[in-house]
């Protein structure tokens, strides 16, 4: 039953629950959005075993959009004289090899009761990378030659060592819920981070706030974010970077390329996880405490979709538009690239800026030639 749910209801409505496996028992968070309203009706639940199916009474929260903050009834109320706003509903779950379907029953302080029923998906957690490949760009030459012709700041790169599908670290967890996420694990690393900073990061400032998750994520901490990198080269060196010791002869490492020109065109850009729809958004945190920014050319996608690949090409086919390419490229080049790296001043020494990155730079030119 864990994972992420999602899916449209009537017209103009969404429904998204997430759900994480607590071991003796599943937690999760269910928010149900309509387009015409500011704000997002939210339940937390837990269940109390880990049966595939469940009856629970939740409470009922009304959240703004993109915030975590609580609407009084009495205020709705006042703005909305003719609506009901239940206070709880009786949710009931219910896990099948086909998805999950969710019943809520609501019962409005007028006494009415309205139920909804739906049935939803699990998203693709399959770890093999569903973008096909370029058949045409299928060596280093070729990439080079490839990008040397692209338009200057049009994409951005990601470079991988295997070809898994694209998942941020915090999806790759066995995390769905980023309620949670944000309302307790973000704030403990805070704390505890905060005296070994010399920079006090404010999280009610969406910059700063943004600044501090890129850190995170720089330092190994799974955030909800994927690095980029506006050079191909910082990408190629990132994908070529691990030594594979499984001295396999077909192996290959995998860039992807993404049109963010016109994917910032098309679609609104968010930074906020909670209480918003489905998104992928391209941000450029500040590099606070973060040396390691500007010589990667990095910036940051975030997203609240487990599925990217899935999502990101369902919308390029319902726009036709390609937004995201995969190109693979032989691990047996890996030498040869890693050295025309060099010369380019593409090394760890330089991307890693500090003792850690001088190290792994001379362990490659002494050790592995």
């Amino acid at each position: 039953m864990d994972g992420q749910w999602h899916g449209e209801v009537g017209s103009g409505g969404y429904i998204n629950i997430e759900i994480d496996d607590a071991g003796s028992f599943y937690q999760g968070r269910a928010s149900l959005y309509d387009d015409t309203a500011a704000f997002v009706v939210v339940c937390s639940f837990r269940t109390p075993d880990k049966s595939p199916k469940h009856k629970l009474t939740v409470l009922l929260d009304y959240q703004p959009v993109t915030k975590m903050s609580s609407i009084p009834i009495e205020r709705l109320q006042q703005d909305f004289p003719n609506a009901d706003f239940p206070r709880e509903a009786k949710l009931t779950l219910q896990f099948s090899s086909r998805g999950l379907t969710a019943t809520a029953t609501f019962q409005a302080q007028s006494g009415k009761q309205s139920t909804l029923r739906v049935h939803l998906p699990s998203s693709n957690i399959d770890k093999r990378s569903k973008v096909p490949t370029d058949k045409n760009v299928t060596n280093w030459s070729r990439f080079k030659a490839m990008v040397g012709k692209l338009p200057m700041d049009k994409y951005i790169f990601r470079g991988q060592p295997v070809q898994k599908k694209l998942r941020s670290s915090f999806h790759r967890t066995n995390r769905k819920d980023l309620f949670r996420y944000v309302d307790y694990d973000i704030p403990l690393l805070h704390r505890m981070l905060t005296p070994s900073t010399r920079h006090y990061f404010d999280l009610s400032d969406d910059n700063q706030n943004a600044a501090f998750w890129n850190l995170l994520q720089h330092h190994g901490f799974p955030t909800p974010l994927l690095d980029w990198s506006h050079s191909p080269y910082v990408a190629a060196y990132f994908a070529f970077r691990k030594r594979d010791q499984s001295s396999n002869p077909k192996h290959k490492v995998r860039i992807f390329m993404f049109d963010s020109e016109a994917w910032r065109r098309d679609f609104a850009q968010l930074n906020s996880v909670v209480n918003v729809r489905p998104h992928f958004s391209l941000l450029q945190p500040i590099a606070l405490e973060n040396p390691r920014a500007t010589p990667q050319q990095a910036l940051s996608a975030i997203t609240t979709v487990d599925d990217v690949e899935g999502y990101l090409q369902g919308l390029g086919r319902a726009r036709g538009n390609e937004y995201l390419r995969a190109f693979d490229l032989p691990y047996a080049e890996r030498r040869a690239v890693l050295d025309e790296l060099r010369l380019m001043g593409i090394t760890a020494g330089a991307l890693f800026p500090g003792m850690d990155g001088v190290c792994e730079e001379m362990r490659m030119r002494l050790f592995e030639s």
